[in-house]
């Protein structure tokens, strides 16, 4: 029986303290697991991506992260939890243009302090060869595509293998072989027990999910 990585209970969300974005929401990962999230614009995808990825607070509920009881007062005391647990891919992708692909992708390892060795350098090209980005690797971000870019945010957040990947839309600027070539890698790593939650408005991604769920009035539904 796989662990359990994330539980959410009543989990309740709001800005105005009127409108709810996540109303009673529940939701639960096991390790290993491929978690999709579809759900429309503007129904709150990106808030609970938020909420799990310890960026933005809840009002109400219960949020469990392997087996540690997160305090929505205390989430600036979280970000060595991030660090350790968590891999965000962005939408926005918040790459640095002035440098090449490979430091961007380096980075988490620049802001924790770890070392870089030599078996971070082999999962560096090892990533960059399967991406297709090898041949950049040394060629600064202001110069690239939006998939480009796109590749390279995934890469950045997959090379420490953190338990937990959060995927904002990670197909969305990618052709239809990058899209299946992303999703592979990213199918392959729950394999060793990373889990992966993924919102999308791709159909054609439900295929790879363990799991699939609708955001929709607030609430999640597995579908």
């Amino acid at each position: 029986m796989a662990n359990m990585i994330i539980k959410m209970e009543h989990i309740n969300k709001t800005y105005d303290g009127s409108y709810y974005v996540l109303n009673d929401l529940s939701f639960c990962a096991q390790e290993g697991q491929l978690v999709i999230i579809k759900g429309k614009s503007g129904y709150g995808k990106s808030t609970l991506l938020n909420i799990l990825g310890l960026l933005d607070v809840f009002n109400s509920g219960l949020y469990n992260l392997n087996g540690l009881v997160i305090n929505p007062r205390n989430y600036n005391k979280y970000s060595n939890l991030r660090s350790k647990y968590i891999g965000f891919i962005f939408q926005a992708y918040h790459l640095i243009d002035s440098i090449s692909i490979q430091d961007n992708i380096l980075l988490p390892y620049l802001y924790s302090n770890e070392q870089i060795d030599s078996e971070v350098i082999d999962r560096m090209h090892y990533i960059l060869e399967d991406f297709n980005l090898i041949d950049l690797r040394r060629k600064k971000v202001s110069l690239l595509s939006g998939g480009e870019k796109q590749r390279v945010a995934i890469a950045r957040a997959i090379i420490k293998n953190p338990p937990i990947i959060i995927a904002d839309e990670p197909t969305g600027n990618l052709d239809d072989d990058n899209s299946i070539t992303i999703m592979k890698h990213l199918k392959k790593m729950t394999e060793n027990k990373t889990t992966i939650i993924l919102v999308t408005h791709d159909m054609k991604l439900l295929e790879y999910g363990d799991v699939t769920y609708s955001l929709q009035g607030g609430k999640l539904t597995q579908i």
